[in-house]
């Protein structure tokens, strides 16, 4: 029997924009992560290494429904155009285990995915159930309006 369960929580989000503007987007994250969710996001900064680079390190902050999170880590994979790999370092990495931006070309459309994936022991399932339900609700919100956010940042006619 498995003593961690993972889990991954997926937002989508089609959006009239090249992969190449998305790219770009993230690629200067350091200026528009404030712009992306001004009132979650209050800075990344990327601490070591080239923007979007494979080892790059970053340390960024957020505060989502009260909490507040400040997250360090790598990047960890870059597929130009196409996927970003985030691993949270110590202790954010205990229970989040990676972040993925995904850019994927849709005939008109460019699909932007999100997954954040999270692992919990069996035995702090059982026991913190509440809170677990609780984070996977707060971070399902937040990647929603993340996307929905990107989409009016790419599309300036969307309302």
């Amino acid at each position: 029997m498995k003593l961690i369960k993972n889990y991954v929580i997926e937002s989508s989000t089609g959006i009239n924009a090249a992969p190449d503007k998305i790219w770009k987007f993230f690629h200067n994250l350091e200026s528009n992560y404030k712009t992306w969710a001004p009132e979650e996001h209050h800075y990344f900064r990327w601490t070591k290494g080239e923007p979007l680079t494979r080892g790059a390190k970053f340390d960024s902050l957020e505060i989502v429904d009260g909490h507040k999170t400040r997250i360090k880590g790598a990047c960890i994979e870059s597929v130009k155009n196409k996927k970003i790999t985030f691993k949270p370092a110590w202790p954010t990495s205990i229970m989040c285990t990676k972040l993925e931006w995904i850019i994927k070309p849709r005939e008109e459309k460019t699909l932007f995915v999100a997954k954040t994936h999270y692992k919990f022991g069996k035995l702090f399932l059982v026991l913190r159930k509440g809170t677990v339900k609780k984070i996977f609700e707060t971070t399902q919100k937040h990647m929603n309006r993340e996307g929905l956010n990107l989409k009016k940042i790419m599309e300036p006619n969307y309302t």
